[in-house]
């Protein structure tokens, strides 16, 4: 019992079923009665097993891939099995019979290349079919008695390799796959650590310590909402058995990453917060931070509780519906905690704010004294996840509720071009995938929208002039008659005929239209890898179509330049760092897996029993590569390279070819095609991943700053409302920033592998990715502040110190979004945010303290809401000036005021805000 705990707790069930899908395939490859229906090739079934049909975490996904990728191999089976017909129809040998199979051969290539870059989840079918095309097409051409007897062979081989793994996974592995759910959980209870962390002591400035953990859980939150909505998204297309869907979760998805961006924007210690740390700490009321207390800790318990709900519907799945009755009672509980809890902490925030609002005034002259400020922010951050808090456990007892009442069943995907477009699951992954749909930024000679409109204009207005000069010239000219009129008419009418027709409505639609193809198919991505991938393919297959007795036929069928191709189409990548860093990984495999079939063969020779135990005990070590490590490329090559050398000796026992010929043939075919896609992908359409994150960071930065716009456009209204349509945009630029920075943190990880003989500031283009974060989130927290704000006394009555403050930040993300796209040096001064929200609060306090014994309302919980403004706004300019300061390293500063003398480093109130020393921030240090 003891000896299977431990095996259990080390071998995961998808290792044990890796192992015994290759033994069953050795198996059968060394058995002659079933080798002998793959031919000499048979082989090959262990390099299928490994590349393609390669066992997943669970069995539906195992289902899945198995039903794609035979679909993929017998549509490669089967246009090549027609290529080989058509090629024996003219006589054999002819150009004609070379022709065919190489036009194919290249035609197939070219629409694999596309479906990879395309559709992510046929990229194992679009290798397949490859696969079998590159081996099909290129032996036997010509040959009428191979056609049938070729293709038959790949036939079994595809077939045993697929079905030897899927019976494997049937043995072994689980229904259905726990991985979302078990993400679900795992995000929250970072969620409820990093919310304790916060609650421990809430109202006194934290320790360095305590601080850097903060940062760390962050950091790593943000990691985890963008997974679960990857892992959302590919679970919502896998099979699966279960009671409820797992389209339920989405609204659960939802409010996880609410509660993140309020403990980002709310509960997080600003720099400077120390100094006022020891203030007057009873100024904020014992019962406001009791109550504030007790609210996070309701929180938490809600959290706790969703968590195990969660896990109890999701996780077992069993013809028996299990009771849940704790976990409802539980979160039914916790609904109703947090609706008192949120109650009393909302009254007495609110009773707080009065009684400072009735004071005389503090110290610092502000209606709230400047240490409770930052308690404000904390609390309106409190209360806003409360709101969000209540929401999940509603979604938790829908999901109860549906669990209870319906019964166990199969899901099944929709077949549609979304289900296409999304990459499945998988373990075996051999490079870090960059998920870039559409490239970042269009061509520097692509018109923009408003200049396309000029030139509409233009010619509107050019045609419009020469229509009024010819009926002017007709009024004030005698018309001629007779001969006159044709003769004197006729060049002048064939000279502009062609330009009105041209600049004709019709024709001008059709050009723009036009256009706007041509140029979406020369910057399309996926059409550029697949002509690289088909055009590779052409050059490495170029010596199999030559005649029968050519030098470079001779070569290529006696060093079986196949694996020289195959190893190309498998290593090229979307961009060139992932191809860096899947070549060198399969290039130390090859050489690896080469040394060990060396002392295979050396070892067991032709004895079928040695090479299923070498070929066996392989896989250990390459499973745990595969499945464990970071370098899953190594390990599935190394796999690859063994069968041919191994087994080749086996099955063709009349070979001529030594073993240690055969090993270095084989290592070199592979490292050669591995050279050739490194070359194509780093010389033919170079997508290099540092141009693409600086293109893609200007994007970012552009979306940003179309949101700030959104979001402020509400307060040159009367009344501050925020429209549904507004709100459905807002969410949807908001999708795309997270989206963009997802794409920007995969980028970062392929510009490691990429060869360079500059060093990268790797660092520093970190670090802007976070402060895009940082704005965002806090973006998001002034959407929801501004909803509790008094609108009069801060936005109407304030409304030009609010223009001036929005211009400056405005500039500064239109700054450094074209210092990213130009690669240019940052203007030595901008308009300084930091003073335009100095004077916008001396305003604020200033049209507040006027109002406050006017109006009531202004002394309820709004006011702590304009506070929290404040500090977010505040922390929104220190946000961005780092952002600018990283733009001046990295870019440099163009200046043109390199020293001050010491009468104007003193401020005059006399020179106003626009000068250097008070108007401006200056990117060589603030002055």
């Amino acid at each position: 019992m003891r000896l299977y705990e431990f095996v259990k707790g080390r071998i995961s069930r998808r290792a044990l079923a890796r192992v015994i899908s290759t033994f069953l395939c050795i198996l059968f490859v060394t058995i002659h009665p079933f080798s002998q229906l793959g031919g000499s090739s048979a082989f090959l079934v262990l390099s299928l097993k490994e590349l393609v049909f390669s066992v997943q975490e669970d069995l539906a996904q195992q289902l899945e891939i198995t039903i794609i990728n035979i679909t993929g191999a017998l549509a490669g089976i089967g246009v090549s099995t027609f290529a080989k017909y058509l090629a024996a129809i003219p006589q054999e040998g002819s150009a004609t019979s070379r022709l065919i199979p190489a036009v194919f051969l290249v035609t197939i290539s070219f629409f694999a290349g596309w479906a990879k870059s395309r559709l992510p989840r046929l990229h194992l079918s679009a290798r397949i079919s490859c696969f079998v095309s590159i081996w099909l097409l290129t032996e036997n051409i010509g040959i009428t008695s191979a056609v049938l007897s070729d293709s038959g062979s790949f036939l079994w081989i595809t077939v045993t390799a697929a079905s030897v793994c899927l019976f494997s996974s049937m043995l072994i592995l689980h229904w259905s796959s726990t991985h979302l759910t078990e993400e679900v959980a795992s995000t929250l209870r970072i969620i409820h650590q990093c919310l304790s962390v916060c609650m421990d002591n809430p109202f006194t400035y934290p320790s360095s310590q305590k601080i850097a953990e903060l940062k760390d859980l962050h950091v790593e939150l943000v990691h985890r909402s963008v997974i679960l909505n990857e892992m959302y998204y590919q679970a919502a297309f896998e099979l699966r058995i279960g009671r409820v869907s797992v389209k339920s979760l989405k609204p659960l998805l939802g409010m996880v990453e609410h509660l993140r961006r309020e403990l980002s924007w709310g509960m997080v210690p600003r720099p400077g917060q120390n100094d006022r740390s020891n203030e007057s700490h009873c100024a904020s009321s014992p019962s406001f931070e009791t109550s504030a207390i007790e609210l996070g800790k309701t929180i938490m318990t809600s959290i706790k509780a969703v968590e195990d709900l969660v896990l109890g519907v999701y996780t077992h799945a069993s013809l028996r519906c299990n009771s849940l009755r704790t976990e409802r009672d539980a979160v039914t509980a916790a609904a109703i905690n947090l609706n008192l809890a949120w109650y009393t902490a909302k009254s007495e925030l609110r009773n707080t704010i009065r009684t400072l609002s009735e004071e005389p005034g503090s110290p610092s002259g502000s209606i709230i004294p400047s240490h409770l400020h930052h308690q404000c922010l904390f609390a309106t951050s409190l209360l806003q996840m409360a709101y969000d808090t209540s929401h999940i456990l509603q979604v938790a007892q829908n999901i109860a509720a549906h669990h209870e009442a319906s019964r166990l069943r199969f899901w099944l995907p929709q077949l549609t071009w979304q289900w296409l477009g999304v990459a499945p699951r998988t373990f075996i992954m051999e490079e870090y995938e960059t998920p870039i749909a559409h490239d970042a930024s269009e061509a520097e000679t692509t018109l923009s929208v408003e200049e396309v409109r000029q030139g509409i204009a233009f010619v509107d207005r050019h045609d419009e002039i020469t229509s009024q000069e010819v009926s002017y010239s007709h009024a004030i000219r005698r018309i001629p008659t007779g001969p006159q009129l044709s003769l004197k008419s006729l060049p002048r009418c064939l000279s502009s005929t062609p330009q009105r027709l041209w600049n004709h409505p019709v024709i001008l639609h059709l050009r723009l239209g036009a256009s706007r193809v041509i140029r979406n198919m020369q910057h399309s991505s996926h059409l550029q890898h697949a002509t690289k991938n088909a055009v590779g393919v052409a050059m490495l297959s170029f010596p199999a179509f030559l005649p029968s007795d050519s030098a470079g036929f001779q070569w290529f069928r006696w060093i079986h330049g196949q694996w020289m191709i195959i190893s190309y189409v498998w290593v090229l990548e979307t961009n060139t760092g992932a191809t860096w860093r899947v070549g060198y990984l399969r290039l130390s495999g090859t050489i690896l897996g080469a040394i060990y079939a060396y002392i295979t063969w050396a070892v067991c020779g032709r004895n079928s029993i040695g090479i299923v135990v070498m070929v066996t005990l392989f896989d250990i070590p390459i499973t745990w590569l595969v499945t464990k490590s970071r370098i899953p490329s190594l390990g599935v090559v190394a796999s690859v390279t063994l069968p041919p050398v191994v087994l080749y000796q086996y099955l063709t026992p009349d070979s001529r070819v030594s073993t240690q010929d055969l090993a270095w043939m084989r290592a070199s075919m592979i490292a050669l095609g591995i050279i050739a896609a490194l070359a194509t992908n780093s010389l033919v359409f170079p997508r290099h991943s540092r141009v693409l994150f600086l293109n893609q960071t200007s994007r970012t930065l552009r979306l940003l700053s179309q949101l700030y716009l959104l979001l402020v456009q509400g307060m040159f209204r009367n009344i501050y409302a925020f429209t549904p349509h507004d709100k459905q945009e807002t969410l949807k630029l908001e999708l795309q920033i997270r989206n963009a920075l997802h794409r920007s943190s995969s980028l970062l990880i392929t510009m490691n592998d990429e060869l360079s003989l500059v060093p990268k500031p790797m660092r520093h283009y970190r670090e802007v990715v976070l402060k895009i974060q940082k704005i965002l989130d806090l973006m998001t927290g002034l959407r929801k502040i501004r909803e509790n704000i008094p609108c009069k006394e801060t936005i109407v009555l304030v409304l030009k110190e609010r223009k001036e403050f929005i211009s400056c930040i405005c500039i500064s993300l239109f700054a450094s979004q074209h210092v990213f796209q130009a690669r240019q040096p940052l203007p030595q001064f901008l308009p300084s945010a930091r003073q335009a929200l100095e004077i916008l609060e001396s305003q604020i306090e200033a049209s507040l303290r006027q109002d406050i014994n006017m109006d009531v309302s202004v002394k309820g919980i709004s006011l702590a809401y304009s506070v929290a403004e404040g500090e977010v706004m505040r922390d929104m300019v220190d946000t961005i000036e780092g952002l600018l300061e990283l733009c001046r390293q990295l870019f440099g500063t163009s200046a043109w005021l390199t020293y001050t003398r010491p009468e104007t480093s003193v401020y005059n109130a006399d020179e106003g805000p626009g000068t250097p020393s008070e108007g401006w921030f200056s990117t060589v240090g603030r002055m």
